[in-house]
């Protein structure tokens, strides 16, 4: 079975751009959508938020639907952080874990991930078309834009997408977690790391931290900024040569 969990303020269907043509045929795929996102009714205290506690209802999801055959997990941006604490619970036999754009470090909320905060407080303040006039004057934002302008627009979906508001407590909370401790990311399957450049939210400094960490490879795509479309068929490719023999 293969495990694919999405980012922060993200959905289920999301993973289609990564996943689609890449799983070999007759690989039973779960997709949860994570509490505050896509079509999960739950939301709740802020200690639900903790990435242990997001990373547990996944795994009670895939213990209620698995069959007790070898899993394999990707994960993307905050999928990653909670791919990487599921491979390492020893829940479940693993086959391989892939990371894409990991964006969780050993600090709370640190700088990558501090715009998020920001759009949550935002959606607090304001109705959804004043909190995306209130974003553009942003510092934070206007910093994300020049890096990487399609980078900013993503980020501007957080605000406009049904039940931004109601579900804000997700960029409030999740962002403040750290994904791991210096010396203790491992992970007892063959795993990759694929980053992106020119990625303010998930810095390649980033990803190479998991790398060094987890003594795995790490593959670069094609910039998001140099055409949307190449840079997920080139994840497609990459997921597709690692998921190969996948049952």
């Amino acid at each position: 079975m293969l495990l694919a969990i999405h980012g922060l303020g993200s959905d289920a269907g999301a993973m289609r751009a990564y996943l689609e043509g890449a799983v070999p045929a007759g690989v039973r795929v779960l997709a949860p959508d994570l509490r505050a996102h896509g079509a999960s009714t739950l939301i709740g205290e802020p200690d639900r938020f903790a990435l242990e506690a997001l990373a547990a209802e996944v795994a009670d999801e895939l213990v209620r639907v698995g069959d007790g055959s070898p899993v394999t997990i990707v994960g993307v941006s905050l999928g990653a952080a909670l791919a990487a604490i599921i491979a390492r619970s020893g829940r479940f036999p693993l086959d391989r874990v892939a990371l894409i754009r990991p964006a969780f470090t050993t600090e709370p909320l640190p700088a990558n991930l501090a715009i998020f905060p920001l759009l949550g407080r935002l959606l607090e303040e304001h109705r959804p078309q004043r909190a995306l006039d209130e974003l553009h004057r942003s510092g934070a934002w206007r910093a994300v834009a020049h890096e990487s302008l399609a980078h900013a627009r993503g980020l501007e979906a957080q605000l406009t997408q049904p039940l931004a508001a109601e579900r804000r407590i997700r960029l409030l909370e999740i962002p403040r977690n750290i994904a791991y401790r210096p010396g203790e990311l491992r992970i007892p399957a063959p795993t990759v790391v694929l980053a992106s450049p020119r990625d303010p939210v998930h810095p390649l400094h980033v990803a190479e931290a998991w790398r060094d960490e987890l003594g795995c490879r790490m593959l670069v795509s094609p910039s998001r900024d140099d055409g949307e479309a190449a840079m997920f068929a080139w994840f497609r490719q990459q997921l597709a040569s690692f998921l190969v023999g996948v049952v």
